[in-house]
Order: C-alpha cells, then sequence, then structure tokens
C-alpha cells in the first residue's frame, strides 16, 4: 500500500496537453461544521504521465497501491504501461478503480480553493510530501 486516507477527494484537474490528474482533499477552515486538525490542510495526489484514467469524479475512504500489470483488468490495455509507466489500484468502499500513469506525489498544503496548474517538472512547493514515487522528490 502507498497511501491510505478516510478523507473526501475529487477531481480537482485533468490537463490534456500536460497528461497531469490533481485529486484534492480540500481543508476546511475552523468555522466549518466538521473542522478539526486532521482537516486543516489539502491532501493533492498530482499524478503525471497519466495514459489512463477510470476512477468517479468524487471518492472517499481511498487506499492506493501500486500492482503488476498482469494484475489490471483485461478490459484495459496494458500496452498503455510503456515506457516505465505504473499501474495504481485504488480501492474505495470495496470498489475497485485503475489508473496508469508514469507517477505521483501526495502532499499537502494550505492553498486555499484556488485551481494551480502543476507538473512535476514545475519545482512547486508543498508543506509536506506524504509519498512521491519519484524519489528525488522525498
Amino acid at each position: 500500500m502507498l497511501y491510505k486516507s478516510n478523507r473526501y477527494f475529487r477531481i480537482w484537474i485533468y490537463i490534456v496537453s500536460h497528461s497531469s490528474l490533481l485529486l484534492r482533499s480540500e481543508m476546511l477552515y475552523s468555522d466549518d461544521k466538521d473542522y478539526s486538525p486532521e482537516y486543516s490542510f489539502n491532501i493533492d495526489i498530482e499524478i503525471w504521465d497519466v495514459q489512463y484514467i477510470g476512477i468517479p469524479t468524487s471518492i472517499d475512504n481511498l487506499e492506493i497501491k501500486e500492482i503488476a500489470i498482469e494484475l489490471l483488468p483485461l478490459d484495459i490495455d496494458k500496452d498503455l504501461c510503456k515506457f516505465g509507466r505504473k499501474a495504481f489500484e485504488i480501492s474505495s468502499n470495496n470498489k475497485k478503480y485503475y489508473i496508469i500513469a508514469g507517477g505521483l506525489i501526495i502532499a499537502t498544503n494550505h492553498w486555499e480553493k484556488e485551481d494551480r496548474i502543476f507538473n512535476y517538472n514545475l519545482n512547486l512547493k508543498h508543506d509536506k510530501i506524504i509519498f512521491s514515487t519519484n524519489p528525488h522528490l522525498d
């Protein structure tokens, strides 16, 4: 398992020209109804070199793991995993979804409701990197 969270995530942005996907769990503010310190920051899952997205637009109670290409469902084209791309399985509430991509970063930040264009080559700053498939970003 790479990452597990009981927070609610949404597809925040997908940039076709950059093959980049951002899933975000938004932070809550101190005057929000369900505020607690564990919700006082965003959690971003930034995924690059995306070749396949098979997830709903919103998801909660997620668990992400990298799986062997052979474990992908038969209806997903394994050739999408060329050039070192990885297969990620996302489990949520007893359902499984898949993303094929070059890698991902899971990080926290305090950006306020802003959509931001991202790319792992832009050297964006995070408050804390929780996990990265790129060892140079940890």
